[in-house]
């Protein structure tokens, strides 16, 4: 399973308006990318989850991931990553998305995930969570973010709330007070 935050931003529910205008910034040279072009990047995959009622950090990880980028026709993307997870080893994944000219980027989780299981099913199922949001579409996690040919970042945002005890949440303690932020993501670069 793949998470990631940023802690220094707020959200509730549906803000995609917000974070689309954060993240259209124009470069002064259109990003274009031949098909077949192909970036081999490290760096981290993040998962945080926080209270909102007072910010308290539940999770903050940071695991190891590599990845390659490889730009197709019309601006689109194949990228597979392969992050380290301690206790579970390698777990590639591959997801398909778009760029646009000024390197704002939207792809999702694969979906199914693995074999016939979507990502927010793993998600509720690990953390007894009910789940909604912004990044949450059609049982998977959609990603936005931005690559400027020499950093990559990303993040899938969405709400969550656990209110009973849970034996499979291995990540924090359970049950939580009121609701929570919980971001998936990767931090990058070219290598």
């Amino acid at each position: 399973m793949l998470i990631a935050c940023s802690k220094s931003d707020g959200f509730l529910g549906n803000d995609s308006a917000n974070y689309l205008k954060s993240t259209q910034v124009e470069q002064a040279v259109p990003v274009n990318y031949p098909p077949g072009t192909v970036f081999t990047l490290s760096g981290v995959a993040t998962f945080d989850t926080w209270k909102v009622i007072d910010k308290t950090v539940l999770q903050d990880v940071e695991n190891v991931c590599t990845a390659e980028l490889v730009f197709l026709e019309k601006n689109n993307f194949r990228i597979t990553f392969f992050e380290v997870k301690p206790g579970f080893g390698t777990v590639p994944f591959e997801c398909y998305g778009k760029i646009s000219s000024s390197g704002v980027l939207t792809f999702k989780y694969p979906a199914p995930a693995f074999g016939t299981t979507y990502i927010t099913d793993i998600i509720r199922m690990n953390s007894c969570a009910t789940i909604w949001g912004e990044g949450i579409n059609e049982g998977t996690l959609v990603f936005r973010g931005k690559f400027d040919g020499e950093r990559f970042t990303d993040t899938a945002k969405f709400m969550a709330r656990i209110d009973e005890y849970c034996p499979n949440n291995y990540m924090f303690e359970t049950p939580v007070e009121g609701n929570i932020f919980w971001t998936f993501g990767h931090v990058l670069t070219v290598d």
